[in-house]
């Protein structure tokens, strides 16, 4: 069926993505937010454009939605710039085992306000899903100051990123996806670029390098492609939890490409181990 394929897409350009983001966060930290905002401009911005022929929009959102979605857009540039920070320091099949907490915090916004409930099923998800976190954190949690301020980031990461997946939901609920897609993502944009505005100087030096130019065009490349075939896959299969089940082996896959791809050998059983009990973890809060 078509949307398996998008979804073998998905797992391709998803793993490409966590890979060079790591190269990137190694090599060139220092240029953090510049790299983050050249993402959401140069790649996320022709992205949202070209899926909004897809997805049909009501422009007219009203005032009320349209500063709301404004204003928490911000959420996601900042969880760019986390996500970032933490790969500069964890491996990169650490820090996709700990992203996979990132559903406990969108859980507890929707518990604390949209009155849901848990099953008791859920809860040993949860409870398996913290165990993965500690599990895959042991491995850096040394005496070792960047490999504690790494983990760190891990953790802020997940928690951004559980509240950008609640705002994103909240939103969805209010307006369509066609108009998300141009008034969110155009917001990302802007909150991403007024984040960096003071280091796009230093832009044309990035560029003009082909070590950097290469793996930060492949880069946003693959984050990009990714996101148009998770939306492709979840168009076309007409399920969510399906496509939720299913996008919850990525951690497996990053662990599996780090140690193929980028050499990070070390601690293998921790991040197997903490990889595994995570999906499962996952798979019981949705419900599969």
């Amino acid at each position: 069926m078509m949307w398996q394929l998008f979804i073998v897409g998905y797992f391709i350009f998803g793993a490409a993505s966590y890979l060079l983001r790591r190269v990137l966060a190694k090599r060139l930290s220092e240029h953090n937010r510049l790299i983050n905002a050249i993402f959401f401009l140069f790649f996320l911005a022709p992205t949202a454009v070209i899926l909004s022929f897809f997805f049909p929009h009501d422009l007219d959102i009203g005032i009320t939605n349209l500063l709301i979605v404004f204003g928490g857009s911000i959420i996601w540039p900042l969880l760019g710039i986390a996500s970032f920070r933490a790969n500069k320091d964890v491996d990169v099949g650490v820090f996709a085992i700990i992203s996979n907490l990132s559903p406990l915090f969108t859980l507890a916004i929707a518990l604390t306000l949209l009155n849901e409930r848990l099953s008791v099923v859920q809860f040993i998800g949860i409870g398996l899903l913290v165990v993965s976190g500690i599990v895959a954190a042991s491995s850096h949690l040394k005496h070792n100051r960047a490999s504690t301020q790494g983990i760190l980031f891990c953790l802020l990461s997940a928690v951004v990123l559980g509240i950008a997946v609640a705002f994103e939901s909240f939103m969805l609920h209010r307006i369509d996806f066609g108009s998300y897609l141009l008034y969110g993502w155009g917001s990302q944009v802007f909150w991403a670029v007024a984040l960096a505005a003071r280091d796009f100087r230093k832009l044309p030096v990035l560029l003009r390098d082909s070590q950097t130019r290469t793996p930060l065009i492949a880069w946003g490349a693959s984050s990009s492609l990714r996101s148009v075939a998770f939306i492709s896959a979840l168009k076309i299969s007409g399920s969510a939890a399906l496509i939720s089940a299913v996008t919850d082996f990525m951690s497996v896959v990053i662990v599996i490409a780090g140690y193929l791809f980028l050499h990070e050998r070390g601690h293998m059983v921790q991040k197997v181990v903490g990889a595994i009990v995570g999906v499962v973890g996952l798979l019981l809060i949705a419900g599969v």
